[in-house]
């Protein structure tokens, strides 16, 4: 980035209030926001990988703008995903690819991009891979060095079984006398033996082993915060954009909305609703069974199936009693019945049955029945069952024009016309949305969608007609009204971290559950007083950045160092304020938790 394009944000950096941040791909609004609420500088670089959550979506953005701006911090957006860039612009947040932070302040240049945020913890590895790396090349040059160095011995003269124990080891061995003491010698090695320098490295990396990986033993635990649901409900106001910024709604939870108000004019199909069944009934037969010791008489009566569907006897019967363990029973003619009604008698009366058919429903294969007059006796003491499948059942319906159609015409028209309306209304928003850049919801309620009729002509003679359904002109006047959805979700969000406890963050906001109940509708004075239920999720906050976080993992740390790891565990999952834990230790054989609080990590999981 040239100096002479370079941003307001940029210009505005020093090094005592700039700060940088490296955001995940899934990290949410709620958790980016919290971390910049923790963070002290007042200018923040965001650096975010390509194609994170957080860049997906114009409202999480628009949101943490706005929740950024109540507290005073300003946001520039590091990433190299060029879409993720043009949201965040859309949103009103500066965005760019990379940055350059060069004041007087700064020595030297530093360049921050979305792929060296990722690539941070590998970095940090590879730094310490080189270390371990560089410590063995300059041990290997060191015992090289010496191999190759005179060993000032002064008067002392080994042994001649020494020297040639450390000829074999080491090569070839010669004395010289000092120079500048005759009585002094030095030691010479030359031609030093490989296997002897691989050896002693080799010793040196198992030491080094030892001394990082089992005499300095680690523990991490992992803790799950408990997570609660919660709920808030806000008073909302909807006027027009022009009302909701005038000085009479100031300090009210108004949402700039869009009012419609057109006329619709057309024919509206109503569906008939008489019907007259020409099919044919399920027929077959069915045995009853007593398991009682005296005769049952039984008058036609209903069997209702596993699948509720009512089959009626023909005639009465008597039904045997039972000998012995072997219950009486006796073969039945049934056919199925429209419904589960003791004065609805298919069979002798069929005009009883009016309203509900069952046709080829009734064709169901082998089944249990039980008997619906006697439910305390059946099937305890009575029950039928059928061996063969039920046949016969076909379904033919011919509709006509009842007079209860013709009586309900104009409540049947109005909830067409609401119908069609919404319709056009959802067309010519998705319209508005793309021409203006605006982002209008429908507000669906029955309340919030007011059909007024005009006229209404229903043609005459249409009464007992065989029709599936008949054409009305309508004409009517139609009112709606849409809210600018994404300052709808800002305001609930900001209502609803207003409610999470001191010792808690927001984690979730579950937009998508949003209930909304109408206190008042007057849609022709453009206003709607509503109130909206909107949830969240909150959960304590352990990190140690923050102060009550801090407090618990010094408790915890007084507590667990040194005991058992299974003591640990439990003692952690049953604190208010965890949901779980899990604790992985270094050396793996390890049963207790280190001594040494450095050696403790806590680390969140979710």
């Amino acid at each position: 980035m040239n100096s002479a394009n370079k941003t307001d944000f940029e210009k505005e950096l020093t090094l005592d209030n700039r700060e940088v941040i490296y955001m995940d791909l899934d990290d949410e609004v709620t958790m980016v926001f919290e971390r910049i609420r923790r963070s002290r500088g007042k200018q923040l670089i965001l650096v975010i990988p390509v194609r994170a959550m957080l860049l997906q979506s114009l409202v999480s953005l628009k949101i943490l703008r706005f929740k950024a701006e109540n507290i005073g911090k300003q946001i520039l957006i590091v990433t190299k995903d060029e879409a993720g860039r043009n949201l965040a612009a859309e949103a009103g947040l500066q965005a760019a690819e990379k940055v350059k932070l060069d004041g007087k302040n700064i020595a030297a240049k530093e360049i921050i991009s979305a792929e060296e945020a990722v690539a941070k913890p590998v970095r940090k590895i590879q730094r310490k891979r080189l270390k371990i790396v560089e410590a063995f090349d300059s041990l290997k040059e060191k015992l090289e060095k010496l191999s190759r160095d005179e060993i000032p011995m002064g008067k002392f003269r080994p042994a001649a079984s020494a020297k040639k124990l450390w000829g074999k080891i080491s090569g070839t061995i010669e004395e010289e006398d000092d120079a500048s003491d005759s009585s002094a010698i030095h030691l010479i090695v030359k031609n030093p033996s490989r296997k002897v320098l691989f050896g002693l490295l080799g010793v040196a990396a198992t030491l080094l082993f030892f001394i990082v990986y089992i005499a300095v033993p680690t523990a991490t635990i992992y803790i799950t915060p408990r997570a609660d649901p919660f709920s808030k409900v806000v008073n909302i106001t909807l006027k027009t954009a022009a009302v909701a910024n005038g000085p009479a709604t100031a300090g009210a939870h108004v949402v700039a909305s869009e009012f419609f108000d057109f006329d619709f004019s057309k024919e509206v199909r109503i569906g008939a609703t008489g019907q007259i069944f020409e099919g044919t009934n399920t027929k077959g037969v069915i045995t009853v069974f007593n398991r009682s010791n005296k005769e049952k008489f039984i008058v036609p009566s209903r069997f209702r199936s596993q699948d509720g569907i009512i089959f009626r006897s023909k005639k009465a019967v008597t039904i045997p009693a039972a000998v012995g363990s072997e219950p009486g029973s006796i073969h039945v003619e049934v056919e199925a019945c429209q419904k589960d009604d003791a004065s609805c008698d298919c069979i002798n009366a069929p005009d009883t049955c009016k309203g509900e058919f069952v046709g080829a429903r009734g064709n169901v294969g082998p089944s249990f029945f039980t008997m619906p007059a006697i439910p305390n006796l059946s099937p305890a003491m009575y029950w039928a069952e059928s061996a063969e499948p039920m046949k016969g059942g076909t379904t033919k319906v011919k509709k006509f024009i009842s007079k209860d159609d013709l009586d309900n015409v104009g409540e049947n028209v109005k909830r067409e016309v609401a119908r069609l309306g919404k319709i056009e209304l959802t067309t010519l928003i998705a319209q508005k949305n793309q021409l203006e850049n605006r982002n209008l919801k429908l507000l669906d309620n029955a309340k919030t969608i007011e059909v007024v009729l005009v006229s209404l002509n229903v043609p005459s003679g249409l009464q007992d007609k065989f029709q599936e359904d008949f054409g009305v002109q309508v004409k009517a006047r139609v009112r709606a009204v849409a809210y600018e959805d994404d300052d709808m979700r800002a305001l609930l969000f900001d209502q609803l971290s207003l409610k999470v406890h001191p010792e808690k963050v927001l984690t979730k906001v579950k937009f998508e559950n949003v209930a909304f109940r109408i206190d008042d509708a007057q849609l022709a004075q453009k206003y709607v007083k509503l109130s909206a239920t909107i949830e969240g999720v909150e959960e304590y906050d352990v990190s140690e950045q923050n102060a009550a976080g801090a407090r618990l993992v010094e408790k915890l740390r007084s507590r667990i160092l040194g005991k058992p790891i299974a003591e640990s565990e439990a003692y952690i999952r049953n604190l208010p304020e965890v949901n779980s834990a899990v604790i992985s230790s270094w050396p793996f054989w390890a049963q207790n938790i280190p001594d040494l609080a450095e050696n403790v990590r806590f680390k969140i999981s979710r």
